[in-house]
């Protein structure tokens, strides 16, 4: 597995080349970038081509990788004309991510709805655009991942859109949400001592993993159990540095992420 820093919040005001240092600085091997946020970056589904390649120089030149275009597009919205602007603009995306040597692009679900008579609807407008797009990205050696995202943390609606696609180049960021607890929807107990019964119903999609603040008492059993069931499955994908410190020493923070990453990755 390879560790990657994701720009949301922590990352989101530096430019380019800024990025690039503080991410190899702080012992990042590649930059999961966001977008649907004009971060400083710039790097949109309309950046232009020219940017595009000085954002590949900069990587390079720091010994980096592209790990992601994250677009935050979802697909659960009923109006036609929505839905097709969205798979649209994705679309922009896999089709520059060749120039960025890039290999994942992530969206979103992003809401399930409470009454179960609606459900169908939405999954299957998620599923069905997401195999639009993985049909798409598959020539270009891409991955289309859904983030385990809003309504989509219940794991059981996760599963079934993936299953409902059916493709191999197309699977799913687990945000480490537990469930534990949960209010409505799929739930772990209070307390749970593992979150086994929720990887099983979905680990075997995972292609990439968001952490957050491993280092909280009640969170980093959990990570630690996390990691071991993706080292035990050989698995292959990014774990990506979704920290979002907005405190005044980022280099330093960064720094401490890493050294946890290592540690629990053995």
């Amino acid at each position: 597995m390879r560790w990657v820093l994701n720009t949301y919040q922590t990352a989101q005001d530096w430019d380019v080349e800024t990025l690039c240092r503080m991410a190899r600085e702080s012992g990042h091997e590649g930059i999961e970038f966001l977008q649907d946020y004009k971060q400083a970056h710039g790097l949109e589904a309309d950046a232009p081509p020219e940017h595009r390649r000085q954002v590949r120089q900069a990587l390079e030149a720091h010994g980096l990788f592209c790990a992601s275009l994250t677009s935050c597009m979802r697909f659960d919205m009923a109006d036609a004309g929505q839905h097709r602007g969205a798979v649209d603009q994705v679309r922009r995306v896999i089709d520059y991510a060749p120039e960025l040597a890039c290999t994942h692009v992530r969206v979103l679900g992003d809401r399930v709805p409470d009454d179960p008579g609606e459900r169908p609807a939405v999954i299957g407008r998620v599923a069905e655009s997401l195999r639009t797009l993985g049909e798409d990205a598959a020539p270009r050696g891409i991955t289309v991942s859904m983030e385990v995202h809003g309504g989509f943390t219940d794991p059981e609606p996760a599963r079934q859109v993936i299953e409902a696609v059916g493709l191999p180049n197309v699977g799913l960021v687990f945000n480490s949400q537990w469930r534990v607890a949960a209010a409505k929807g799929w739930s772990l107990p209070a307390g749970a001592p593992s979150i086994r019964p929720l990887y099983d119903i979905i680990g075997r999609h995972f292609t990439s993993v968001h952490t957050h603040q491993m280092e909280k008492p009640e969170e980093l059993a959990y990570y630690r159990e996390l990691f071991a069931l993706l080292l035990a499955d050989s698995f292959g994908g990014f774990i990506s540095n979704e920290c979002a410190y907005r405190g005044p020493d980022p280099a330093r923070v960064l720094r401490m992420y890493t050294a946890l990453f290592h540690a629990l990755e053995g």
